[in-house]
């Protein structure tokens, strides 16, 4: 529903006091007023209708002041050439398809500019018209800030509102979604549950049976009372009065607002509120909407006060809206404290712009048609006559009966058009009428269109009621959409169309009425023509509005304002934060030297800012743990932007990928990786793997075991998951996925030229093939090998997100986290196990003892023999606990919480630390000390609450036995088959993903 937005003037005539009312809206508005006088009473016109990777990080050190310069000019280049390229793309977007034509205006604002210029007529929105007769029926724009298709064409919005669900979803302009708090979950939350809620108490409270059985009566008291008061004043503005008794009457009914009694003149907070609604979203002090968002939290506070009032004396209830809703809370879980109101909020701000414009606009056809006066009344009078007492009240046959007053009721509301059109978000791609909506971009259906059609209407903004003699159900069912369409038809459609007839019942068999001045109409959201010096100050409006915009947000960034305590910390610079110092190398396997120096400063909770997100830090055990048992509660799994765009995992993808495919990947790398599997089949594979590659190391000089590691890794896991055959495919993918990940970890800009666009296209190369292998099983099932990735054609039956898009994406996760994870646990092996040559000497005997038990000393390694190589546990359990490959497990909050004394805020990152506890010197002496021998003294409640290597709560790694497996089986074959000597490298760093500078260089040899 789109408000109007308003100015009121107070003028003092000679003859009295008058109200004039200019309201400039979407819709249409009265520019002077509109003062009408009754024989009797004045009236008034106005109109509306109503598997979880984690990598490792580097830590900041101190920089000298002139790389500092060097790092700063970096920092402001890269923006410069970001949003250039933003800007480029702004105005030649890359979708696979065509798109309509049309202009994408300005960067930023769009055509926002042209969108919100009134228009003087009644006629279709001159933004609409004038890209109609330019680009035709179907077009795109940017309106504040958004991508949009605008369809004007009956056959498309059919299409579109038939697809709620599947291909759109509702969607509101910017200023409406803060406006209503309708954004993140919350937008989600009302296209769904909270939507049929709300339409469901609504219809309870002014749907036709509480019209029928108690309303109709209530609202004839209503409109007696009200125009027998105007009848004894001067010229009244119609849309002043009238405004101020829908309110009062719906907010009555609503929550029992008594209006005669009640300090608070509420009507007045929500004209005001209307006055500056529609505006830019810029929540700026000194802004329209800023102080419509302060009149709003006004509001909202008085409603709250009401339910309270309520919830803690039920002597106070009375039946109403608010009560059901009160009712209902022990059944809807959204039902809370602070949503009620602004349940309750929405439903008054809808009937009150909608209802009491279009009742204002009944006023200026009325006063410029005396004819339909004329009719109207022969038609009432006629039902007066044919009562037994004519002061009896009016009756619902009655109202049904009332078949001229039922065209002039809908030729106003064809004529008015309110809203200036349904809005819908696209879910995906999609194709109609030959041009393709891009997923994520909002379609505008211009519904006002068809009913402004001069194909359809003859003359269509003539004021005729008579037309609608001619036209049957079917055009007016494809023409005259008043209410919306879809599935989100307007409930109080009948309760609007009941009032205006009741009122015209009235007005023209009690009162006469004289139009005594205004009536001239404003609509906004049209476009006209500017002249050139107007544009220049238009320019530099946006222009300061920008800045002052950007430096609210640096003010907002560094003192953000949270109901609690924040921990203490620093959020660094306006956008990046303190990425910088996130991303600078540290030399050491210590504790990550970011966060090891802000826990000096600021103790194990602290607060910063990492690639343009707020994130907490948290090193402290207790607060991990709290965090992790509520997952799902008060967090959601979450990783930092550059993974989320790399994995596609955004928007309602991150969304399923923490439910429903998240709990079938676990099932899936279970099925394939656990325990069972690795018993029956995959443990002599790994053997085999292992004998060929170290036999073959065996035979050349000294090799890179990073580099011939992440090879074999690579390989074997592809090979399980997809059949790849390393020695007979012409792609060399390992060499793909290394170049991945040697700029996979940066500032994620995917413009032309940085390390992260590299990454990008190399995954999208990736992709494809993986794709191609998906399409190549699917057409030729002889094909098929009973891999990971025929499981996944399988379940296409019955998991729906199993697409030919995602299970591609699937594949590529789990190859990822592997090949990068393993490789440098391995080699990080190679590492400790060359400076510690007495841990050699101990997993040697282990391991020879262990060969002596077989009657066969070549035959394989068996399970039971992996359980008891006690020793080997130490070892790959000290690695492990050293390594800390990941920097710690992300979540998101998904609401505001406390926990040690800080308030953790909605949407704010939180980042657990989980290596912190595994270096904590208080648990591990001489934490970065590599030694086995300490798991011999460490009891198991110790060991569960200090080492996580692969992650916590409900998330924790479904490959974790067979990374363990991997990693034991090799020391066996390496420490009985082989000798080895380092022969160059072994520095570590972190970048923040462990890196070997000039590698580790081991030279095998063979034992026997």
């Amino acid at each position: 529903m789109y408000p109007a937005e308003g100015k009121n003037k107070n003028e003092q005539s000679r003859s009295g006091r008058h109200w004039t009312f200019t309201c400039t809206s979407r819709n249409s508005s009265i520019d002077d007023g509109h003062f009408i006088v009754l024989s009797k009473s004045v009236v008034p016109v106005r109109k509306r209708s109503s598997l979880t990777m984690e990598l490792e990080f580097s830590g900041p050190r101190e920089i000298p002041s002139k790389k500092m310069w060097t790092i700063g000019l970096a920092v402001v280049a890269l923006v410069v050439i970001y949003y250039t390229h933003l800007i480029f793309k702004w105005r030649s977007s890359k979708i696979e398809g065509v798109l309509p034509p049309g202009s994408m205006g300005w960067p930023l604002i769009g055509e926002t500019l042209q969108f919100i210029i009134p228009g003087k007529s009644l006629d279709l929105h001159p933004f609409v018209k004038k890209r109609m007769q330019k680009y035709g029926p179907i077009f795109k724009t940017s309106l504040v800030g958004r991508p949009i298709i605008v369809s004007t064409d009956y056959e498309m919005n059919k299409y579109i509102l038939q697809h709620e669900g599947t291909l759109v979803e509702l969607w509101y302009l910017d200023s409406f979604a803060k406006f209503f708090a309708l954004e993140g979950e919350t937008r989600v939350n009302a296209i769904g549950i909270v939507h049929k809620y709300l339409r469901s108490i609504t219809l309870n409270h002014f749907g036709v049976e509480s019209l029928k059985s108690s309303l109709l009566p209530k609202i004839e008291d209503m409109l007696h009372a009200n125009l027998a008061n105007w009848a004894t004043q001067g010229p009244v503005d119609v849309k002043q009065v009238i405004s101020v008794m829908v309110f009062n009457f719906t907010a009555n009914k609503i929550f029992g607002y008594d209006a005669e009694n009640s300090k608070e003149k509420l009507s007045e907070n929500y004209t005001k509120i209307l006055n500056s609604f529609i505006s830019l979203p810029l929540n700026i002090p000194g802004t329209s909407f800023h102080k419509c968002m302060k009149d709003r939290e006004k509001m909202l506070k008085m409603l709250k006060d009401t339910l309270m009032e309520r919830l803690s004396d039920p002597s106070k209830r009375r039946g109403d809206f608010l009560d059901q809703a009160i009712d209902d809370m022990k059944t809807e879980k959204f039902l809370t404290e602070d949503f009620i109101p602004q349940l309750m909020f929405g439903i008054l701000f809808a009937s009150f712009e909608s209802m009491s414009t279009t009742l204002t606009l009944t006023f200026k056809f009325l006063s410029e048609n005396p004819r339909v006066v004329e009719e109207l009344r022969v038609e009432h009078e006629a039902i007066v006559k044919k009562r037994v007492n004519p002061n009896s009240r009016l009756t619902w046959e009655e109202y049904r009966s009332m078949t001229f007053t039922q065209m002039v009721v809908n030729e106003t509301l064809r004529i008015s058009n309110i809203p200036p059109g349904l809005f819908r978000k696209a879910l995906k791609d999609f194709q109609v009428k030959g041009y393709t909506v891009p997923a994520g971009w909002t379609v505008m259906l211009v519904t006002p269109a068809t009913q402004l059609n001069p194909e359809t209407f003859k003359d269509p903004v003539t004021f005729n009621p008579w037309r609608w003699q001619d036209l049957d159900q079917v055009t007016i069912s494809k023409n005259f959409m008043p209410f919306g369409g879809g599935t989100r038809q307007c409930a109080g459609a009948e309760y609007s169309k009941l009032v205006l007839s009741t009122f015209l019942h009235i007005l023209v068999t009690k009162y006469s009425f004289t139009k005594v001045k205004g009536g001239d109409l404003k609509r906004e959201g049209g476009a006209r023509e500017i002249p050139s010096k107007k544009m220049w100050t238009i320019g530099l409006v946006v222009v300061a509005l920008v800045v002052i915009y950007y430096t609210h947000l640096i003010f907002k960034w560094r003192s953000s304002k949270i109901e609690g305590v924040l921990p203490p910390g620093s959020m660094g610079w306006p956008l990046i934060g303190e990425t910088l110092q996130f991303i600078i190398p540290g030399k050491s396997l210590d504790l990550h030297p970011f966060v090891k120096k802000r826990m000096q400063k600021y103790g194990p909770i602290f607060k910063t800012s990492l690639v343009g997100r707020p994130v907490i830090v948290s090193t402290d055990y207790e607060m991990n743990k709290y965090i992790l048992q509520h997952e799902g509660t008060l967090v959601e799994l979450w990783y930092l932007d550059s993974f989320a765009k790399f994995f596609a995992l955004e928007g309602e993808t991150r969304v399923n990928a923490i439910g429903i495919v998240h709990k079938y990947l676990r099932s899936i790398t279970l099925n394939h990786f656990g325990v069972e599997s690795l018993k029956s089949s995959l443990l002599p594979k790994i053997e085999d793997m292992l004998h060929a590659n170290l036999a073959n190391w065996a035979t050349q000089g000294p090799v890179d075991v990073k580099q011939v590691i992440s090879v074999m890794v690579f390989n074997f896991t592809a090979n399980k998951i997809f059949g790849y055959d390393a020695e007979n495919s012409k792609e060399k993918l390992s060499e793909n996925y290394t170049k991945i990940l040697n700029s996979f970890i940066s500032l994620p800009l995917n413009i032309p030229g940085t390390s992260f666009h590299k990454c990008m296209k190399d995954r999208e190369k990736m992709l494809k093939m993986l794709k191609d292998t998906l399409m190549e099983r699917l057409s030729d099932p002889s094909k098929r090998r009973g891999d990971f990735l025929d499981q996944a054609i399988d379940d296409m039956k019955t998991e729906k997100f199993l697409t030919v898009d995602f299970i591609p994406q699937l594949m590529f996760g789990i190859l990822f986290a592997s090949f990068e994870s393993m490789s440098t646990t391995l080699t990080l092996t190679f590492k400790f196990l060359s400076e510690n040559p007495r841990v050699v000497e101990e997993l040697r005997a282990e391991h020879e003892t262990i060969v002596k038990k077989r009657e066969n000393p070549n035959s394989r390694l068996t399970w039971e023999e992996y359980r008891s190589m006690t020793f080997t546990q130490m070892v790959v359990n000290e690695t492990l606990r050293i390594s800390n490959i990941p920097p710690g497990l992300f979540r998101k909050a998904l609401k505001d919480f406390q926990v040690k004394g800080f308030t953790v805020p909605a949407g704010w990152t939180v980042m657990l630390v989980t290596p912190a506890v595994q270096l904590n010197p208080d648990t591990f002496k001489d934490p970065v000390t590599f030694n086995p021998w300490r798991w011999k003294d460490l009891d198991q409640v110790t060991i569960s609450k200090n080492f996580m290597p692969f992650g916590g709560g409900t998330r924790q790694c479904a490959g974790a036995e067979y990374s363990k497996l991997v990693l034991s089986t090799f020391l066996h074959i390496l420490v009985t088959d082989y000798s080895f000597t380092k022969v160059k490298g072994g520095d570590v760093s972190r970048t923040p993903i462990i890196s070997f500078g000039d590698g580790i260089h081991i030279k095998f040899t063979a034992r026997n």
